[in-house]
């Protein structure tokens, strides 16, 4: 293979890559919302176990968290979402503190904790959609 021919196919393969699809950029980025969401969970779980009560009308609030392949709107546009549902308030007041409350910031050192993580998934997921693309394996 002459250097134009290996020039006109590694194009073909950074075009493809450029031009994902908006159901390719939600895996890659459910990939990593899912990651941060179990990492939430595991800090709201060592931080504030569930040991009172049935946890109310929501549930308790390591309970409350999730990932989902959609922004905040609810629109499909290529990003995800992790975070906390219903009782994101409580997270806030037991993250940032209150004038009775002392913050002890789990969910910002859980998001902290989980970056590298959150970044190995996402490319993971890229390179296996770039595999697909080029024609190599399709997991």
């Amino acid at each position: 293979m002459d250097m134009d021919e290996a020039l006109d196919q590694w194009l073909k393969q950074v075009s493809k890559a450029a031009q994902l699809s908006i159901k390719d950029q939600e895996k890659i980025t459910k990939a990593g919302a899912d990651v941060l969401a179990g990492k939430l969970q595991e800090a709201t779980k060592a931080k504030h176990p569930d040991t009172k009560g049935d946890g109310g009308a929501y549930g308790h609030l390591s309970d409350d968290i999730s990932a989902a392949a959609t922004d905040i709107d609810g629109d499909h546009n290529g990003k995800s979402t992790a975070g906390f549902g219903d009782k994101a308030f409580v997270a806030g007041f037991l993250n940032d503190g209150t004038k009775h409350i002392r913050g002890d910031h789990f969910v910002d050192n859980a998001r902290d904790d989980a970056k590298n993580d959150v970044f190995a998934a996402e490319q993971a997921e890229y390179q296996a959609i770039i595999a697909k693309l080029n024609g190599g394996d399709s997991k």
